[in-house]
């Protein structure tokens, strides 16, 4: 299962940085375009540091979720009156990363979108 999500998750990074290095480094484009990126960009993290410290969720009666959509510590206990286990592993540092990933994925698409269009503007314009 974990390879299964690295093999979905290593193409969004390659979207995602494949859409800075079209957006920020070709010549060409307007500047509204790269403002916007930024735009977008410092919004991302906002959000992922948002989801990913301080939202939390119950997905079951017995089970703490903190962090979505990758999670950044789960807590679960067996019963009501148990006392809650945490499971803390490698996202406790890598969840905020993973989700500002993620988070950009859409708009990287939208910019890899227009980036090619105004590429193909100036093709038909020579």
């Amino acid at each position: 299962m974990a390879s299964v999500l690295l093999l979905v998750f290593l193409p969004i990074a390659a979207v995602d940085v494949w859409s800075c290095v079209a957006v920020l480094f070709k010549p060409g484009l307007r500047g509204w375009v790269r403002s916007s990126y930024w735009l977008v960009a410092f919004l991302a993290i906002v959000a992922a540091i948002v989801m990913t410290g301080f939202f939390s969720y119950y997905s079951n009666p017995n089970t703490h979720v903190f962090g979505w959509p990758i999670p950044r510590v789960i807590f679960q206990r067996d019963t009501p009156t148990s006392p809650w286990l945490d499971y803390i592993g490698p996202t406790i540092l890598l969840a905020y990363p993973m989700n500002f990933i993620l988070y950009m994925f859409v708009p990287s698409v939208v910019f890899l979108l227009v980036s090619r269009r105004r590429k193909h503007e100036e093709r038909n314009r020579v």
